[in-house]
């Protein structure tokens, strides 16, 4: 499926705020919470596998 992507602003998010209903808008908010605490894990994990990242090994890569 293609991804469609859009550009928009938080103003402009601001905008439609009025125009959802309290359950839109609470759900919007889950999402986003969601989506930002999936971000800030997977940020700390990948830190977690930079002793990984070793060019000396690299020479097995292509046994």
């Amino acid at each position: 499926m293609p991804r469609v992507t859009i550009d928009i602003t938080v103003e402009e998010i601001k905008k439609l705020l009025p125009h959802l209903s309290p359950e839109q808008i609470l759900t919007l908010d889950h999402e986003i919470h969601e989506y930002l605490e999936t971000h800030m894990m997977m940020s700390v994990a990948q830190t977690s596998f930079a002793e990984w990242e070793d060019e000396e090994e690299d020479i097995y890569n292509d046994v």
